[in-house]
């Protein structure tokens, strides 16, 4: 097995069919297997998921209660391949995502490469690392700074597909995304303050400096993007004021749609 796709699902059913067609698709070329942890989604998932693993024996369906970053290590458990690659559910995959698997095998198999999107990480380097941690916010940041420790992490700033996530709801503001119900968006909210108290060290780094210093050029696109991030450096007070005013408008925002 040259590739063991690990992602987890949350009531993404508005975009999983077309994500595994992307997907399976894409990886057609090569020697893949297909985990996903599905979180216990309340839509359509699991019967899409179901229905995917019944007609690909290369696919994998878990059903456990649990975080982005655990459910990513879940799936790692159930692998068998000498390299792992991170995907989200919730993006429909381009032919960059073949050519970008193409070319790391070709150039840059020995290191652990992220795009946006999609990350490909040797197993050994994953395992070294330490994997993945129970988080929901910055799960794939906490993992690529304990790689860029044993100098093996390279990034490559061009999305590999289309993310369907609603814009309201990138990157910090995941929590309000649709897909949660009235008590998820505010349990997700505290959720991600303790994420971030736990990886306060990340929030201290500049991330950016760090990409721009280790990027690699696959010349896959005509020109490099800056890493998409919304990571201001704040101080205590600042990041405080923030939080009240987040919740505040959860709260709001969920009276008015109850």
């Amino acid at each position: 097995m040259k590739i063991s796709v690990c992602t987890t699902n949350y009531n993404c059913a508005h975009a999983l069919d077309r994500h595994l067609k992307s997907v399976f698709e894409q990886l057609e070329p090569f020697d893949f297997e297909y985990i996903v942890v599905d979180n216990r989604s309340r839509d359509m998932s699991w019967k899409i998921l179901h229905e995917w693993a019944t007609t690909h024996p290369n696919m994998t369906l878990l059903s456990k209660r649990c975080t982005m970053g655990e459910g990513r290590e879940i799936a790692f458990h159930h692998s068998s391949a000498n390299h792992i690659m991170i995907l989200d559910t919730d993006v429909v995959y381009s032919n960059l995502l073949r050519r970008l698997t193409t070319t790391y095998f070709e150039r840059f198999a020995d290191l652990s490469v992220q795009s946006i999107y999609c990350g490909i990480f040797p197993r050994q380097q994953w395992i070294r690392a330490g994997g993945r941690r129970s988080l929901n916010t910055n799960e794939d940041v906490d993992l690529w700074m304990r790689v860029l420790k044993l100098g093996r992490m390279r990034w490559y700033p061009v999305p590999v597909g289309e993310n369907l996530k609603e814009a309201s709801a990138w990157g910090k503001a995941d929590y309000m995304s649709g897909r949660y119900s009235k008590n998820e968006r505010v349990l997700r909210l505290i959720r991600r303050e303790w994420d971030l108290f736990k990886t306060r060290k990340v929030q201290r780094t500049d991330i950016q400096a760090l990409m721009t210093a280790n990027m690699i050029d696959l010349a896959l696109a005509s020109s490099l993007n800056l890493w998409p991030q919304h990571r201001i450096p704040q101080s205590f007070v600042e990041h405080a004021v923030e939080f009240v005013h987040d919740l505040k408008k959860t709260l709001a925002t969920e009276s008015q749609r109850d």
